[in-house]
């Protein structure tokens, strides 16, 4: 068959990887592209970052209130760096915590929304391709884990996550 196609539904695909902060039920791992998380029961997708390996954690969840998804670990780089990932709160950052990397810091007063469309449209495009931590520095996961900050990047120095306990320390910015 010329030009065949096969498709399958969202639900049928993927496999149980990290728990959903509002249902507590496994959201399934998309491999993609881009990669991506689905909950089955309220049909919500979480891209993911684009670049790096998604590996599961240990069970831990997100501190930020509210938010209480099991986090992921995002690795990328050679030798790779490895970050804490939240699904949730990469997909819907709060302005607080600073700049997302990659986004651009021009925005109009009153666009909000359309900024926050225009972010997920990229991300579903796979054109958000992220070489380092995905959440900016202020987010309360990453203050967690920060030592220092890092003058060479203008990021923070954190402790490397997958690593323990041979501990090193790895930039929140590209190297």
């Amino acid at each position: 068959v010329l030009f065949g196609s096969a498709f399958a539904k969202l639900q049928d695909v993927g496999k149980p990887f990290t728990r959903c902060g509002f249902t507590r039920r496994y959201l399934q791992f998309i491999t993609g592209p881009p990669p991506r998380l689905y909950n089955k029961t309220t049909e919500t997708v979480y891209v993911l970052p684009i670049g790096g390996e998604i590996k599961q954690w240990t069970g831990r969840n997100c501190p930020v209130e509210g938010c209480n998804f099991e986090l992921c670990l995002y690795s990328v780089g050679a030798p790779p760096r490895t970050f804490p990932l939240c699904p949730n709160c990469f997909n819907k950052p709060n302005a607080e915590w600073g700049q997302v990397p990659g986004e651009d810091t021009t925005t109009t007063p009153g666009d909000e929304e359309d900024e926050n469309k225009e972010r997920s449209i990229r991300r579903m495009a796979g054109k958000n391709m992220i070489r380092e931590c995905p959440h900016p520095d202020k987010m309360p996961l990453i203050e967690e884990m920060t030592v220092s900050p890092d003058p060479e990047s203008n990021g923070v120095l954190i402790l490397d996550p997958h690593l323990g306990p041979k501990w090193r320390l790895v930039s929140t910015r590209e190297p």
